[in-house]
């Protein structure tokens, strides 16, 4: 699965072809070229393994095979072909005091006869020549050389064929066509002119991150994708996912390595921090080769992940992770992060700065190790948190009219239990976030004296506010509903159309009865039932005085 137009090529595609007729022996022409979608000429140089005669020129055979000019030392090739992986074996049968003897090349043409065109043995025959060839260090010499797509063979024979260009540094995304195996003669003529056309072979890298349940507005269980709603705090994950492909027809970016590294290097936006690596799975012939828990096959670099947000993933050798990659591999590479309090808040507008890259390095030139080709970088993908703005006013929203020192709480149900409640701590800035720790109650969200709180970096979904705590002399207002509905449909932007990210609240004044106090009517009539005992006090002693004289 190729799904993105990338600029420049991957690791040769190597081809190979071999011969499939024979008359004592004999070979036909027939070639495997490798193609590629670079837009540049290469060099190409041509060495002889085994040349001939043309039999016959209506039915061009080549026969009266011998080693080719490139093969100076057949005794010293032949001992090291049949150490060689793969295909040595198949030689162990061959024994000869002299690797020249005519007996002793047909014996090595009949055991190479039996193989197919871009079969794993005819490629590892290519890969052993090129190794050999190459062995102390230097590119041998041949004044066969070619480019512009072809090169011109002088004789009849049996050629390896070595892409040689040199690379500049801005050609980040190459690769080299780097082995190819061709059967000459097509017809018997004085030369043979061999036409390499490219084609498109070169791995792939992505990056994906998981987008949960209640992101998906209940639509689906949750996925891999671009983008994702998560909140401040909340731990989630993202895949690193290379392809190397595979086919007859656009051949093996590996088949003509003896070892195939391969690089994830990711780049996290400041606001996101790396938590830890959780798995790397190489997947081949249907068969996932978990190598997670084998720190041999692969290293993980993070020194400098606190100050470039980026870090390296390191397979030494895919080729030793799997059993065979006749038909291409997957490598993903999981791992866990979460948004810390850098990470770019989406208000209104939709749009994002948490964006998210990765690009690979692995081997091209099967020449040489130590050389390494570059994709470009993945297509971005994005994470998305909201900010939730509330003010809280009495008896109206006018800006006069904020209330401060009112309380509340946010609950994931209409029903506000307890244990639907989403825990918040409080940042510097006097905002409020997702707090995901186990321990303790979160806090309670306070109107500040401009009657605002708001929850900083909050996830897609439906919540409640509740509040908690009524300054005096104010009645309770009833739990809001609040929505935060997210649609990525939109490049690299998210459409926040139906949310309710900002809310006015508004409390009114207590209302109830108004006592009367003692005032007026009430100081008179004391005065008036006051006067009245003294006079009845004086109408009785003065009776009584009366009574005493008689």
């Amino acid at each position: 699965m190729m799904k993105k137009a990338i600029k420049k090529l991957l690791a040769a595609l190597l081809a190979v072809a071999m011969v499939c007729a024979m008359a004592i022996p004999a070979f036909a022409y027939e070639s495997w070229e490798t193609k590629e979608d670079l837009n540049k000429n290469h060099d190409y140089i041509a060495f002889q393994i085994f040349k001939g005669v043309i039999s016959s020129k209506d039915n061009p055979t080549l026969s009266g095979v011998t080693w080719g000019s490139h093969i100076t030392n057949p005794d010293d090739f032949l001992k090291k072909l049949k150490d060689a992986p793969i295909i040595g074996a198949q030689f162990h049968s061959i024994d000869a005091t002299d690797a020249t003897d005519a007996a002793t090349v047909q014996k090595v043409l009949a055991v190479i006869s039996k193989w197919h065109d871009s079969d794993d043995d005819s490629i590892a025959f290519a890969r052993f020549v090129c190794h050999y060839l190459y062995s102390n260090g230097a590119a041998p010499d041949s004044d066969i050389v070619g480019g512009n797509s072809s090169i011109t063979i002088p004789e009849a024979g049996y050629y390896l064929i070595v892409d040689t260009i040199n690379f500049s540094n801005g050609d980040y995304y190459h690769a080299y066509n780097s082995f190819l195996l061709v059967n000459v003669p097509q017809a018997v003529q004085t030369s043979y002119n061999v036409t390499i056309n490219h084609k498109v072979v070169k791995p792939t890298v992505e990056k994906k991150v998981y987008d949960n349940f209640d992101n998906q507005d209940g639509t689906s269980t949750g996925d891999f994708g671009s983008s994702a709603d998560h909140a401040i705090n909340e731990k989630f994950q993202f895949q690193l996912i290379a392809k190397l492909p595979a086919g007859r027809d656009e051949g093996r970016a590996y088949d003509y390595y003896d070892k195939y590294t391969v690089c994830f290097n990711d780049t996290l936006s400041e606001g996101i921090t790396y938590d830890g690596l959780d798995s790397v799975v190489i997947k081949s012939n249907g068969t996932p080769y978990d190598i997670t828990n084998d720190s041999s096959k692969y290293d993980i670099d993070i020194p400098n992940l606190k100050s470039q947000n980026s870090f390296v993933v390191k397979i030494h050798d895919v080729k030793n992770c799997v059993a065979n990659l006749n038909d291409g591999a997957t490598i993903t590479v999981t791992y866990t992060a979460h948004l810390n309090d850098k990470a770019y808040v989406n208000i209104a507008d939709g749009s994002t700065s948490n964006i998210n890259k990765v690009y690979l390095t692995y081997s091209n030139n099967p020449k040489d190790e130590s050389s390494i080709g570059k994709t470009p970088e993945s297509t971005p993908v994005y994470v998305y948190p909201y900010q939730l703005n509330n003010t809280k006013y009495h008896d109206d929203d006018n800006p006069n009219n904020v209330l401060a020192g009112a309380g509340f709480r946010l609950y994931s149900d209409e029903a506000c239990h307890d244990e639907d409640e989403i825990k918040l701590k409080m940042n510097d800035d006097d905002t409020y976030s997702r707090d995901f720790s186990t321990e303790g109650k979160g806090v309670e969200m306070i109107s500040g004296q401009d009657g605002q709180f708001n929850v900083k970096g909050l996830d897609a979904g439906t919540y409640y506010l509740k509040e908690t705590k009524t300054p005096d002399g104010y009645s309770a207002c009833k739990v809001i509903p609040v929505t935060i509905k997210a649609d990525h449909s939109r490049n690299n932007q998210v459409n926040l159309e139906g949310s309710n990210l900002t809310n006015d609240i508004v409390n009114i004044k207590a209302g109830g009865i108004t006592l009367p106090s003692t005032g007026g009517i009430g100081t008179t009539l004391f005065y008036v039932v006051g006067g009245g005992l003294m006079v009845a006090a004086i109408v009785l002693l003065v009776t009584k005085k009366r009574m005493e004289n008689k």
